[in-house]
């Protein structure tokens, strides 16, 4: 089928080369068993030649007279002509009646090449010369010989045969074969046309053979998965993030409303409502802040800048400021002074603050936080544990989707977004790590960080 740009389809380009390769190879085996034939009548002919001339040359040396009588007697090929000549050329015997002596004398004079082969005229011919107590005879043998080679026109018409029966079967094959074997190519076709968002459903049918094509499919069929799940995932984000902003907006739009009619009358409302205004901005820039740096990431243009450099000191860092926030917290680490990493600093201190919030958010109220760090294999560990809350189990592997809340109505007194895990997550990954949870619900919970172990010459 011819696409709209007049280019061919693929299964025909696919059936032309087949039929192409098969029609070189007719061409090329036709020519190869003419030249075998032809080859094999000329050395058959020469070879019958050679054997009649023999018995001729036998019979001469063996007899006590040579006249033309003596020959009859010859036990020869059928269709063998022959002639002796004497040492003046003259002829003693032949069995060809009736000799042109043109032709004769132009073969006399290439009499002088033993067991030498000519063809002429439809005939080949071979020469033997002989002497025999002191006499000198010329034999010519002669065989009618027609030599196919001649018969161009009939050779032609035989290849032009062969050429186009070899055409029309590899032509009828060839596209049967290829839209057989293309089959897997027009599913995805059809299939990457009738999808929308509607219906990332849908998938190709692969049959039990397994090949390239079938591993097209399979992988297009991976491919529209992939999709669908990213796409579910970015119509929650968007309705997650509608959802947090439309709280913000209407406790905004309320208090905005109130203070027109008549709030600003009144001082204390006046105070409680900008202190309330001002909370909720506040959140709705932080919500925006992280929204705009997970789309970063999203998009691949959150900037890594690493550096080597000793993990106690971000530890004590952190533990510090920390301590400084919240005085009643109970935070350590554990850390040897000759660990290095090659990471960015401060992307790595945003990740520990994370966690940190986390654990003081959703902790008891004598709450012990642990920093700690270890080589493991190629392998840097990073741990943060806490004797907090704990995780339930059904929500271990999606604390770090975006929005997703273990405890909606705590985390809401809290004031979290659902989106600092998510954050944390991502700056591992852009880092060529791991990050997962463990924990206990009611006792503990520990967030491992897994960072690759790179020299600063890396």
């Amino acid at each position: 089928m011819f696409s709209i740009k007049g280019r061919l389809s693929i299964s025909k380009k696919l059936t032309l080369i087949y039929s192409s390769i098969l029609l070189s190879i007719l061409i090329v085996f036709s020519i190869f068993i003419f030249l075998s034939i032809r080859n094999f009548i000329i050395k058959d002919s020469q070879s019958v030649l050679s054997s009649n001339a023999d018995i001729i040359s036998n019979y001469i040396e063996s007899s006590q007279s040579i006249n033309s009588s003596s020959f009859n007697n010859l036990n020869l090929s059928k269709g063998i002509y022959y002639s002796v000549f004497d040492d003046n050329q003259n002829i003693i015997f032949s069995n060809i009646e009736t000799e042109m002596p043109s032709k004769r004398h132009r073969q006399e004079k290439k009499i002088r090449k033993k067991d030498a082969f000519e063809q002429e005229n439809g005939t080949i011919s071979t020469n033997r010369i002989l002497n025999v107590k002191g006499k000198t005879f010329y034999i010519l043998v002669t065989k009618d010989f027609e030599d196919i080679g001649s018969k161009t026109e009939d050779i032609a018409g035989m290849l032009i045969t062969i050429s186009v029966l070899g055409i029309i079967i590899s032509f009828a094959s060839g596209s049967f074969l290829s839209k057989k074997l293309l089959t897997p190519i027009k599913d995805i076709t059809k299939t990457a046309k009738e999808i929308t968002s509607k219906s990332l459903n849908k998938r190709i049918i692969t049959g039990d053979t397994k090949d390239e094509l079938t591993d097209l499919a399979d992988t297009f069929n991976l491919m529209i998965e992939r999709l669908e799940v990213d796409f579910e995932k970015q119509k929650r984000f968007v309705s997650d993030a509608s959802h947090e902003l439309r709280t913000p907006l209407a406790v905004i739009h309320g208090h905005v409303n109130m203070l027109n009619r008549w709030g600003k009358n009144d001082a204390q409302q006046l105070e409680k409502s900008l202190k309330t205004l001002k909370t909720e901005t506040e959140n709705m820039n932080k919500l925006i802040e992280n929204l705009m740096y997970l789309a970063k990431g999203d998009n691949d243009v959150l900037t890594i800048n690493k550096e080597e450099f000793q993990l106690y000191l971000l530890f004590k860092e952190v533990v510090d400021e920390t301590q400084l926030s919240y005085g009643q917290i109970n935070i350590s680490y554990k850390c040897s002074q000759e660990l290095k990493i090659f990471a960015d600093y401060d992307k790595l201190k945003q990740v520990l603050r994370i966690l940190i919030d986390n654990s003081i958010k959703f902790s008891k109220d004598s709450t012990q936080i642990i920093l700690s760090a270890k080589e493991q294999d190629k392998e840097i560990l990073i741990a943060v544990a806490d004797n907090g809350i704990g995780i339930p189990q059904e929500s271990i592997t999606k604390i770090f989707d975006r929005f997703y809340r273990v405890d909606e109505s705590r985390t809401k007194a809290t004031g979290g977004t659902g989106l600092g895990l998510s954050i944390a997550k991502q700056i591992i990954q852009y880092h060529e790590g791991r990050i997962s949870a463990e924990s206990k619900l009611g006792e503990d919970t520990r967030i491992n960080i897994f960072l690759p172990k790179f020299s600063s010459n890396s």
